[in-house]
């Protein structure tokens, strides 16, 4: 045994139930439903799944369903996926493999709501948990699990499955400890209030309580986190966050926002990176995070000095934040809080907070319904995730976009689009590097004005106007449509390579 390990597991017993990679995947049948918890690349466990493919992939017909809120990479869904041993999948994904696999359905998908999955596992409407794989930084004297950068659903799964594999993580350090919060939910009708009034607050215990005897065994890990560079913020993302960060200001001093905003929910990738780095070169301070998930532009925003506390579910880190994140650990650990993912998704608290949700779209129709999750219709990129959530709920629902992609040949404002997770009645704001849409309190044709007007791509506007003149002409009603052309940009695309005519 590693003498590292005896500085980890605290516990003598759990100590004793230490065993290599090849022995623990020996417990695990074809079958069997697994749940889990991390991110992309980051915080989640990699030895046990890597060696479960070695040890499984000659096992004829091996599959498991795995159960995960937040995506995980290339160790689990990747591999697993390329090897045919994944029969279903629930919750988030983001792997190019399974995204494949799941768009030519050789792995069974259910998207689900990130804030509502976790009461559905506790109830087992969806079935039971056999086994829950987690990775720790640490176990403590008593047997408690010290997670390592992500909660996510890890502590639920640790509650409801009949077996838990813990996999401690040597890599990272154990000064992670007392930056999570796990506060656990009852199910109705015994529910209680979630008392967080600010997103700061801890309201649980930072390490999540497990039966000891219901542990399995524990494993060192061996694979490293294999994460990716950071991407360049292009001109269309920055001025999407140059737009929303002027919104804000024109709210404040029209005092429909407090001077320091509301709390903020913010997204991952380009667009959302771009809203950090214009809040962080902005006026504004003392903000307030409570999102699902952060990136290195949230570490942007508290290394300016304006974030005072940030509440997530789990880190999103590229290799630059990584490194930045450890080697500044104790400063971050006083303003991040790590939660599980249906108290950093709960409606509950999202409508208390009055949180600020900002999402982003792959399409937009003119009477802003939002498709979030499938390309022209049908091929599913990620999922739903906490959207759901935070735009039901928050103060107000914000969706950003550029206004084309593909060279300008798809335009993401389109007469009807061709998949909603969001219906127009949860949508406040709409932003594209064009401009704003404020949207709050209009009817149909003056929000398909607005928003063809001012979000979309002048290429398109034409092409859109005409379609709602059209419409208002030949059918009328509250939400004019032609449905013999409300698809006609998505067919237009598909048989010539461009929206445009």
């Amino acid at each position: 045994m590693d003498n590292n390990l005896k500085t980890r597991i605290l516990n003598e017993t759990l100590l004793n139930k230490v065993v290599e990679p090849e022995i623990a995947v020996q417990e695990i049948k074809s079958g069997m439903t697994i749940g889990t918890a991390g991110g992309f690349q980051f915080g989640y466990p990699k030895t046990i799944f890597s060696k479960l493919v070695e040890v499984k992939k000659s096992e004829p017909n091996f599959k498991i369903d795995l159960w995960t809120g937040g995506p995980v990479g290339e160790e689990i869904d990747g591999l697993l996926s390329v090897q045919g041993m994944l029969r279903k999948r629930l919750g988030q994904q983001s792997n190019l493999n399974l995204r494949k696999m799941i768009n030519e359905r050789k792995v069974l998908f259910s998207d689900l709501r990130s804030g509502i999955f976790p009461q559905q596992v506790r109830s087992r409407t969806l079935g039971v948990v056999d086994l829950a794989i987690i990775e720790a930084v640490g176990i403590t004297k008593e047997g408690n699990i010290i997670p390592s950068t992500s909660l996510f659903d890890g502590a639920t799964f640790v509650q409801m499955a009949k077996k838990v594999m813990i996999e401690i993580n040597p890599f990272y350090p154990l000064d992670l400890e007392g930056i999570h919060d796990v506060y656990l939910l009852k199910n109705p009708p015994h529910r209680e209030v979630i008392p967080i009034h600010h997103p700061g607050d801890r309201i649980g215990i930072p390490y999540i309580p497990v039966d000891k005897d219901k542990i399995a065994c524990v494993v060192q890990a061996t694979v490293e986190d294999s994460s990716i560079p950071r991407a360049t913020v292009d001109e269309a993302s920055q001025r999407i966050g140059s737009n929303l960060v002027n919104f804000f200001q024109k709210e404040v001093d029209s005092k429909k926002l407090p001077k320091n905003l509301l709390p903020l929910q913010v997204g991952l990738g380009n667009v959302a990176d771009s809203v950090s780095r214009e809040l962080a070169q902005s006026s504004f301070e003392g903000l307030t995070i409570y999102t699902g998930g952060i990136g290195d532009g949230v570490l942007d925003l508290i290394d300016s000095g304006k974030v005072q506390v940030v509440s997530t579910s789990g880190l999103y880190f590229t290799t630059e934040g990584q490194k930045r994140f450890f080697e500044n650990l104790d400063r971050y650990k006083k303003i991040i809080v790590i939660r599980p993912l249906d108290i950093a998704d709960s409606p509950e608290v999202i409508l208390r907070l009055g949180v600020l949700a900002i999402n982003t779209a792959i399409e937009i129709d003119i009477y802003s319904h939002i498709n979030s999750s499938h390309v022209q219709g049908t091929q599913i990129i990620s999922g739903v995730g906490g959207s759901g959530e935070f735009a039901q709920n928050g103060f107000l629902s914000i969706f950003l976009t550029p206004s084309t992609s593909r060279k300008g040949s798809i335009s993401a404002i389109v007469p009807m689009v061709s998949h909603v997770d969001h219906s127009e009645h949860v949508v406040d704001i709409i932003v594209t590097e064009q401009g704003i849409a404020d949207i709050r309190g209009l009817e149909p044709i003056e929000r398909a004005e607005m928003i063809i007007s001012q979000c979309a791509h002048p290429d398109y506007r034409p092409l859109l106007s005409e379609y709602l003149d059209n419409a208002m002409k030949k059918t009328g009603g509250h939400e004019p449509h032609l449905l013999n052309e409300a698809f006609s940009f998505h067919t237009r695309f598909a048989e010539k390579g461009t929206m445009l005519r």
